[in-house]
């Protein structure tokens, strides 16, 4: 039965909930995947996964934020989701495109493929995602992002246990995934506000193309990002080097998770006194939400230190020794991505999209010079140091070009 009203108790516990087990779920299928099939299968599962989260930005074409935040109402949720289905089959056919260029053998390439329409089904449940978050139902959107994941992760664990096959699992998977929407999803939003057949009209799609390409650009160029490292490893590295480098990697995701948590729920008011050129207490969020990134960083480093390695080894069943230097720099990294996603978020906010593509232009070329040569010399801690400085770079130019744009918008008004 569905809850016709809710409370903002309601809406940030669920909020908290879906955003914790999402962000868990990558780390946890890579725990099974190592348990189950040994680090060097682990290895070919953490590059596909690498890839299909890099072709999953095309499918969102990071429309969420930009469709949560549309105070003006500009498009319609038709219009929308009639966008959201387009952008769901170019992601298809950049899969297939990206996937090929890399020349793997059938077995890597049918790794990449499953997970690719695997993350094909998120990019699509986005659309219930960011209708949800419009119509203030952050709950019911949280609720169902635990429910899916974790029948995602069981459906999983138990196939690859009896197949010990990572694409025929994950198709199947995928299959759960499309039923739990079909299921849960469709009925609750219809219910709460009527959702008619896909508008196509060329014009809306054509703004919302425009209006979001800046914002999926620096979105592609941000997973891109993410996965330089990856890429190096691939290219002078071992598959057994790559499963190392991802499990060290996980734990930034608690960086994220609460920055997630916090984030998300700031979007619409945001947006809201944006709108209303309400400047004290829009940076008065975000000066808090700079403040929880820069606490949680040195929390979640300070317990990575003490406990982190041993933790890891235990899930993963994988030797660690002399890695716990490379772990504290990845989550360095991980603080300075989220303070950069802070930024990331005003600048989506103030519509000041293309700034956004600057600093990862900057990131990027920094990283794909330093990257390839710090792997072959250094191994997995030049990996982590490739991170941190791109990170680092990142987060300095977001500030930047968020602040000069913030300022520049508020020239007229202060006349």
């Amino acid at each position: 039965m569905l809850r016709e009203t809710t409370s903002q108790k309601r809406i940030i516990v669920w909020n908290a909930l879906g955003s914790g087990v999402y962000a868990l779920s990558s780390f946890l299928l890579l725990i099974i995947v190592t348990r189950i099939c040994g680090s060097a299968e682990a290895g070919v599962f953490s590059i596909g996964y690498a890839i299909a989260q890099l072709m999953l930005t095309v499918g969102v074409f990071e429309s969420t934020t930009f469709f949560a935040t549309d105070a003006e109402n500009k498009f319609s949720y038709e219009q929308f989701l009639a966008f959201k289905m387009t952008t769901c089959i170019a992601m298809v056919i950049a899969s297939v495109v990206y996937t090929s260029s890399f020349g793997y053998d059938d077995h890597k390439a049918a790794v990449a493929y499953s997970l690719c329409a695997f993350r094909l089904l998120e990019a699509f449940s986005q659309f219930w995602y960011s209708s949800f978050q419009k119509l203030e139902r952050l709950d019911i959107a949280g609720f169902s992002t635990v429910w899916r994941s974790i029948l995602s992760i069981i459906v999983f664990a138990c196939l690859l246990a009896m197949t010990k096959d990572i694409a025929i699992s994950m198709i199947v998977t995928t299959f759960a995934g499309i039923a739990w929407e079909a299921l849960y999803d469709i009925p609750r939003l219809n219910r709460i506000k009527r959702i008619g057949k896909p508008d196509f009209s060329p014009k809306p799609l054509v703004a919302l193309f425009v209006s979001c390409l800046p914002l999926f650009i620096s979105s592609f160029l941000s997973a891109y990002l993410s996965n330089v490292c990856k890429y190096a490893i691939d290219a002078v590295g071992t598959d057994q080097m790559q499963t190392i480098f991802n499990i060290l990697f996980m734990p930034s995701f608690v960086i994220n998770l609460f920055m997630i948590f916090f984030i998300r729920p700031t979007l619409t008011k945001l947006a809201l006194l944006w709108l209303h050129r309400d400047i004290k207490p829009f940076v008065a969020i975000l000066a808090k939400l700079m403040l929880l990134v820069a606490a949680t960083t040195v929390g979640v480093c300070g317990i990575c230190a003490v406990i982190g390695i041993p933790i890891l080894e235990v899930f993963y069943g994988v030797n660690l020794d002399g890695c716990l230097i490379p772990l504290l720099v990845i989550m360095l990294g991980g603080g300075l991505n989220s303070a950069a996603n802070v930024f990331y978020n005003g600048m989506v906010v103030i519509r000041a999209q293309n700034g956004v593509v600057i600093g990862y232009l900057v990131a990027i070329a920094i990283a794909t010079i330093v990257a390839e040569p710090l792997v072959a010399s250094q191994g997995i801690m030049g990996a982590a140091i490739a991170y941190v400085v791109a990170s680092l770079a990142v987060a300095v130019s977001f500030a930047l070009v968020f602040s000069f744009v913030f300022a520049l918008k508020l020239k007229p008004a202060n006349k």
